[in-house]
């Protein structure tokens, strides 16, 4: 009897330690459960569930992949299904887990939409769109509920497959005047939210560019997205669309190209002009003014050579001058022309819109129909009163300097000031030519 009461005390101590260590080990565990992480055993989403009233998101993806917390799957009828996967820090000698879901309602309440006990550390589940939060208790081997983990968040967003038909930009040409990198993209389930990047194929590994989007169609259509066009380069292309929620789709290949430009241009211009004359007075001192009012200039050129100096080509200038002097004594008129043919030299300074232009060349220089009338004569015996027509021709040379505005891709307006040459027999004729022209350039 006695032996029966010792036996019976020493099991009444046994269970009571056993009691005792069972409630003071899964305690401690649970307060580590109370940093539990949503994720595939990930190691990024433990880090932001451990901070507590951290907030995330769960999207679907088109395939499940490592270390991700959701993924897609099709019901019997074949419809997309997302399904989110929760996880938390597995704690031993425990008899189960206890998770509880809540769902934020339009009120601010919060409503459970899932109370289960666990063996096992994870759970799928299939929710619908909206904001919820989770929390895991732990039941011990005694069946008595421990200290639960704080509240965690979670946004479960609504994934829409998105679509593109078609990818245009207004140039895919590098080298245009209208490239800029904008794509208008065309499709379906198009957002603001929406991702895209360009995959540019002809790269090992391919080169990854990241667009910015400008402007969506509210009825998610279309959108305007711009890619770094200073880091595009020539070869194939994808733009890759992924809307919230994971699900993605690619373009057609695209080719982006440069556009090949002529190794040659041909320009033409036409303007008005007003000589001066620098030096030698003999033409001066008949017309008794320095300057030719009824004149114009004329160019034409082939550019040809492209260099990163610049590019050269030939070309040649025209300038005609009428002159007319009438006096109390005497009256004459002609006309001067002189044409210069050379090299001429161009260097933009602002692409395809300003340009300056050098040019310099030999020709020849005509005076033609002179007639001198002296008004102290009249016919008597074999006098003269009206000189014979005179027709003279000397060597010139000479060059410019001019600058071009390109308003339009095939019209110019130009500024320039030449100075020529010339040396006929008695005179040595300089003078400056300053001009305004409209050209065009083909």
């Amino acid at each position: 009897m006695e032996c029966k009461k010792l036996l019976a005390a020493a099991l009444l101590i046994a269970v009571f330690s056993l009691n005792v260590w069972a409630k003071k080990k899964p305690a401690k565990e649970a307060e580590a459960a109370a940093s539990s992480e949503l994720a595939n055993d990930s190691e990024a989403a433990t880090s932001a569930l451990a901070a507590p009233d951290s907030s995330y998101s769960i999207s679907a993806m088109e395939e499940q992949a490592p270390g991700q917390n959701y993924y897609i799957t099709k019901d019997e009828n074949q419809n997309l299904r997302f399904v989110q996967k929760l996880s938390w820090n597995k704690i031993e000698d425990i008899k189960s887990y206890r998770i509880s879901i809540e769902r934020s309602m339009d009120d601010g309440t919060w409503m459970q939409v899932l109370d289960k006990d666990l063996l096992e550390n994870k759970i799928e589940v299939s929710l619908e769109p909206g904001k919820y939060r989770f929390h895991v208790s732990v039941i011990n081997l005694f069946d008595q509920l421990e200290k639960s983990s704080d509240w965690k968040y979670f946004e479960v967003l609504k994934a829409t497959q998105p679509k593109i038909d078609a990818a245009q930009a207004d140039s895919i040409y590098l080298n245009s005047k209208k490239a800029n990198g904008i794509f208008t993209i065309e499709g379906e389930n198009l957002t603001s939210g929406t991702v895209f990047t360009m995959e540019q194929k002809d790269y090992d590994p391919p080169k990854i560019l990241q667009g910015r989007v400008l402007s969506v169609d509210p009825e998610g259509k279309s959108a305007q997205v711009q890619f770094d066009i200073k880091e595009m380069q020539e070869g194939k292309c994808e733009i890759y669309a992924t809307n919230p929620g994971g699900l993605s789709v690619i373009s057609k290949t695209i080719q982006i190209k440069k556009k090949k430009e002529r190794h040659w241009r041909f320009v033409i211009s036409g303007g008005y002009t007003l000589p001066l004359t620098f030096f030698d007075g003999t033409f001066s001192d008949y017309t008794e003014h320095n300057f030719y009012p009824l004149s114009g200039t004329a160019r034409m050129g082939v550019i040809s050579f492209h260099t990163k100096y610049g590019d050269f080509g030939f070309g040649m200038t025209g300038n005609y001058s009428g002159f007319s002097n009438d006096t109390d004594t005497y009256s004459m008129s002609g006309h001067y022309v002189n044409g210069l043919a050379g090299l001429i030299w161009q260097k933009y300074l602002i692409p395809q819109k300003l340009c300056i232009d050098v040019h310099a060349g030999a020709g020849v220089a005509l005076i033609l129909g002179t007639r001198f009338y002296n008004k102290k004569y009249t016919y008597m015996g074999n006098y003269i009163v009206r000189s014979r027509e005179l027709n003279s021709m000397a060597l010139a040379f000479g060059g410019g300097l001019g600058v071009q505005y390109h308003p339009a891709k095939h019209f110019y307006m130009e500024a320039a000031v030449d100075f020529i040459n010339a040396k006929f027999g008695g005179m040595n004729l300089g003078m400056f030519y300053p001009s305004v022209s409209i050209g065009g350039m083909f």
